[in-house]
């Protein structure tokens, strides 16, 4: 059964890092990093929203295609167009460039979404994980504000006491080597999650 929530994917990066095409199409296995979330995505929700700086580059995707409304040029402004395009009141956000989005984490964190929470985010000994959680859609007015004030840090928006933490050793339990949180930046990141993918299908 798929989730009422909304799959946002941000994929509007500037490759700084990762010269060449954009990280979206690079291949991880068999498939590119956007097919492989996308095809997680299409099990768990009811849609999915890509938000992207050029979308004439996603034609043929099935899922809805926006760009930034605030053109802030960073994830908080990409987190607000999903956030305002979604259909349903909650959304699980990720980036492009994280191959190993994990079932059970994403359907543990959409589980404990509801009253009293704008937010359900993973902790990991690296803190919280903005990028891997859900966010509810009445986040937008808090998001619109820190963009006014050009405060892009994502953490930087959050109401303390309407945030919901999912803690190390529950995401441990879920995913074991934490490989959810694992993204792709470096020509050197992209060469060891291809390494991680030829090890995971030994290890299956």
């Amino acid at each position: 059964m798929k989730f009422d929530c909304t799959g946002v994917i941000l994929a509007g990066g500037r490759n700084s890092r990762l010269p060449g095409k954009k990280k979206s199409f690079h291949r991880v296995g068999e498939t590119t990093m956007l097919e492989r979330t996308c095809d997680l995505f299409s099990d768990l929700f009811r849609e999915i929203i890509l938000v992207v700086n050029d979308p004439g580059d996603f034609i043929g995707l099935d899922a809805m295609v926006v760009t930034d409304i605030i053109p802030a040029g960073c994830a908080l402004a990409g987190l607000h167009s999903g956030l305002f395009h979604a259909s349903y009141p909650w959304a699980y956000v990720t980036a492009c460039d994280f191959p190993f989005a994990s079932r059970a984490v994403i359907e543990y964190l959409v589980k404990r979404t509801g009253p009293g929470a704008q937010v359900v985010i993973p902790r990991t000994p690296e803190g919280l994980e903005p990028l891997t959680a859900v966010y509810a859609k009445t986040c937008i007015p808090l998001i619109e504000k820190n963009l006014a004030k050009e405060i892009f840090m994502i953490k930087k928006f959050f109401n303390k006491k309407r945030v919901r933490e999912i803690p190390f050793e529950q995401l441990k339990k879920l995913d074991p080597d934490l490989n959810f949180k694992f993204n792709v930046n470096t020509p050197e990141d992209l060469a060891r999650a291809r390494q991680l993918v030829r090890q995971l299908k030994i290890k299956n």
